[in-house]
């Protein structure tokens, strides 16, 4: 099990043990849940675009420009997957309601062959970065005929560029520096060179990219 990336996934460890994070994201998986089972996903669906263009737009519909969230851009899931066909859909109508934002799912359900003809469907949304994300660690990103190049995580860097791989800056400096020389920097600037916003960085984003990008575990 060490070799599998999801067994020391940060969505097990943390807030996210805390009961009260732990009720929340139960609350919103039997929303999903019943809203597909009861009307299709039309209230999940709704209830994003909502919530998105709450966050995203002023009243007049222009984008706002938020200090600690880039409004062009849109991650979903920090954990979980697309687990069914059905959600899939909805993801689709929610995406093409918002076309001026672009959407990132990493995604693990390319192993899961009923899935992929939803997946493509998904792919093919302009705003849309569907990239497949590797099992174990230290394996090259999945290259899937018909998404984006795919995401790794690598223990070592020389290795990540010896597979031709993107190194992602939100995970290097602390990979270089190691934990003990890592919690000594401030902790702004760790927060800062942690995230996508402070390198400069977008590449999870850009639909078409065809090279591989490797998260450092650190």
């Amino acid at each position: 099990m060490d070799k599998i990336i999801c067994s020391s996934c940060y969505a097990c460890k943390g807030f996210y043990m805390m009961p009260n994070v732990a009720e929340a994201l139960k609350n919103k998986g039997d929303f999903i849940v019943k809203s597909i089972r009861k009307d299709g996903g039309d209230s999940f669906v709704a209830e994003m675009v909502r919530q998105i263009r709450a966050k995203y737009y002023k009243p007049n519909g222009e984008k706002k420009k938020l200090k600690n969230c880039d409004t062009d851009l849109f991650r979903v899931h920090d954990a979980g997957d697309l687990f069914s066909g059905a959600y899939i859909n909805c993801w689709i109508r929610i995406c093409d309601a918002l076309p001026d934002i672009r959407f990132w799912f990493p995604t693990r359900e390319y192993a899961r062959v009923d899935q992929m003809p939803h997946l493509y469907q998904l792919a093919l949304l302009p705003n849309v970065c569907l990239k497949p994300s590797a099992l174990r660690l230290d394996e090259p990103a999945p290259k899937i005929k018909g998404l984006d190049a795919g995401t790794a995580v690598y223990t070592s860097e020389e290795k990540a560029l010896q597979d031709n791989h993107y190194i992602c800056p939100a995970t290097i400096h602390a990979y270089r520096l190691g934990k003990k020389e890592w919690r000594k920097v401030d902790k702004k600037e760790r927060a800062k060179l942690s995230s996508c916003a402070g390198n400069g960085c977008k590449l999870c984003f850009i639909k078409g990219c065809n090279k591989g990008i490797a998260y450092m575990a650190h």
